[in-house]
């Protein structure tokens, strides 16, 4: 498996997943080999720090040792990570900007979906942004988790009429080969020393055809 890299230091390693692959064991596929196994193998030593879903691309951030984890982990918890999603929707938002504040259920149907529950979800909250208005009907927009729930944007774009093109799931149809979303950029607080690390992913193949470029 080719990795793209993105950043790399001696505490930290990002990189920029490909779709089709799960970041840790998928217990569903029990023969296959996981995206962080394949990282262990090429780049040594490589710790889980947050998870992508299968088909979501894009700025994956791993530890390159325990005590970066510990430090990484702590800094996604207490909510000092930014993360910027984009993705391609079904349909043209009304609105330039909005932020969804809706609670949300994991497996709350009968297909596993994460579903809008007032009475007994989690609180969940995404500043979304339109960026483009893009033919047939579709756009691309910017999302910015602020909690960090199982599907989160999915169902979110889902419950505000516009889900993700390619998302059968969520209601995005299956006019794109996977659900069209990209984890865009990533900033987070070093794990050693002072400062912040930004950086961002540049888009798959599939997202660059479905944008025009």
């Amino acid at each position: 498996m080719t990795v793209e890299i993105l950043f790399r230091d001696d505490h930290v390693l990002v990189v920029n997943k490909p779709a089709g692959v799960a970041v840790v064991f998928d217990r569903h596929r029990p023969d296959e080999v996981s995206f962080w196994q394949e990282l262990w193998r090429s780049h040594g030593p490589v710790y889980v720090v947050h998870r992508l879903d299968r088909e979501t691309t894009g700025a994956l951030v791993f530890a390159r040792s325990q005590a970066a984890q510990k430090a990484l982990s702590q800094a996604f918890a207490k909510h000092r990570v930014a993360k910027i999603y984009h993705a391609v929707v079904v349909g043209v938002p009304f609105w330039h900007e909005v932020t969804a504040e809706r609670p949300l259920r994991e497996n709350g149907d009968g297909a596993h979906r994460t579903v809008v529950d007032w009475e007994r979800g989690k609180p969940a909250q995404t500043r979304f942004r339109l960026l483009r208005v893009l033919p047939g009907e579709r756009a691309l927009v910017e999302a910015s988790p602020l909690t960090g729930r199982r599907h989160q944007v999915r169902a979110h774009l889902a419950a505000l009429g516009f889900p993700i093109l390619g998302d059968a799931l969520y209601g995005g149809g299956k006019d794109a080969p996977r659900p069209l979303l990209h984890a865009r950029a990533v900033t987070f607080p070093h794990p050693v020393g002072e400062g912040f690390v930004e950086v961002s992913a540049p888009y798959p193949e599939d997202m660059m055809t479905s944008l025009g470029c």
